[in-house]
This record gives structure tokens, C-alpha cells and sequence, in this order.
């Protein structure tokens, strides 16, 4: 899942339970679109990727330079070598805005129907993904609280 700063949430993909995430992390920032405030067709890439050490990989950071997005992810504490040159900066105030997406996991995991996963299709589990999201936002738009 993808979201924005203010806890709004941009794109999911659905993924088997033996899949690793790292591998859907590429598609799924190749079809988001960033609403701006200003006029004009939405952004296509973030300008920061908060993402914890599960993400740690050599490809997703040379995505990340090829499209000029900031990685803030912490390097996992099992790599064997340094590379040369300059090590990654971590930006530990920025990462801990992480908590926004722990969040909306926690709040879609209040909905009972999406966590026991009634369903057996994916097609109608994603519906109710995207149901939940868009009760979300919502939510988020048209409430005094949020």
C-alpha cells in the first residue's frame, strides 16, 4: 500500500502470502499518480520513500536515484560488505512519519471482513480493500475529525 503524507491512501496491490514485498514495491510506485494542490495533471513520482529494512535493496535505491525520489530506509544490520564510496544517510526525523501507513494498516485492520478475508476471490477482496479506502478518505474530507 502506498499512501501520502496525511494518511491518505494512493494505491494498493494485492500480493500472495509467501510473496516478498520488495517485489511489488517497483509496480506499484510505476502507477501511482500524487494529487497536487495546484492545477495541472497529478505528479507521478513521490518526492520521498519512507519504507522499513525490508525494502533494503540495491534496486529499489537505484530506482529511487533514476526517478529522484529520497529512499529513507534504514540498511538491514545482516549486510556482510560495505560498498566504496559514501554510505547512504538515513534520515531518522523523516522515518518516523513511517507510522502513517502502520496506521491505516491498523485502521483496515479494525474492518472484520478484510482481516478474516472472507472472500475467496481476490478481485472481490480488492473491492473491499478499495471500498474501505475510499470510506477512508472520505472520511478524511468531510469530517471535522479525522
Amino acid at each position: 500500500m502506498l499512501c501520502d503524507a496525511n494518511g491518505i491512501p494512493l494505491r494498493f496491490l494485492l500480493s500472495g502470502g509467501q510473496a516478498s514485498d520488495i517485489s511489488y514495491a517497483q509496480p506499484l510506485l510505476d502507477d501511482v499518480s500524487i494529487p497536487t494542490n495546484q492545477r495541472g495533471r497529478p505528479r507521478k513520482r513521490c518526492k520521498w520513500l519512507l519504507a522499513d529494512k525490508g525494502y533494503d535493496a540495491e534496486a529499489l535505491r537505484r530506482y529511487c536515484d533514476r526517478y529522484r525520489m529520497q529512499p529513507v530506509i534504514p540498511l538491514r544490520s545482516m549486510k556482510h560488505k560495505p560498498k566504496p564510496g559514501l554510505p547512504r544517510l538515513f534520515d531518522r526525523p523523516k522515518y518516523r512519519q513511517r507510522n502513517i501507513i502502520e496506521r491505516i494498516f491498523g485502521w483496515l485492520k479494525e474492518n472484520r471482513r478484510i482481516v478474516t478475508r472472507f472472500d475467496k476471490l481476490a478481485k472481490s477482496y480488492a473491492a473491499m480493500v478499495s471500498l474501505a479506502c475510499v470510506m477512508r478518505c472520505m472520511r478524511r474530507l468531510f469530517s471535522d475529525r479525522a
